[in-house]
């Protein structure tokens, strides 16, 4: 099993949204170097769903200090709620491993 965070995130607009994706996508992969999956999933035109797995729970608690330093700070005007679920991922299927954002 493997340490997992799912957040869900609402946005005070699409636009609050969209900056969060486009940092997300650049940023992401060098603030959390330990995560082994992260991943976003639009839920509608203002929420998201983060998903972020990672091999042990000291590196997924690393990650998720990290998180909440950046949603409470610099990235809080863009949101209007949070929340954090933490539990550990059972089953992960990649059939086709190249999986590029739409």
């Amino acid at each position: 099993m493997k340490p997992t965070n799912v957040v869900s995130m609402d946005f005070n607009s699409p636009e609050a949204m969209e900056e969060f994706i486009e940092m997300y996508e650049r940023d992401a992969p060098s603030l959390y170097p330990q995560a082994e999956l992260l991943v976003l999933v639009k839920t509608e035109e203002t929420s998201l769903l983060a998903i972020a797995a990672y091999p042990t729970e000291d590196d997924r608690l690393k990650a998720s200090e990290t998180a909440q330093e950046r949603i409470k700070g610099q990235f809080a005007p863009l949101f209007s709620e949070s929340f954090r679920l933490l539990g550990d991922m059972v089953v992960h299927h990649t059939p086709n491993s190249k999986v590029a954002r739409p």
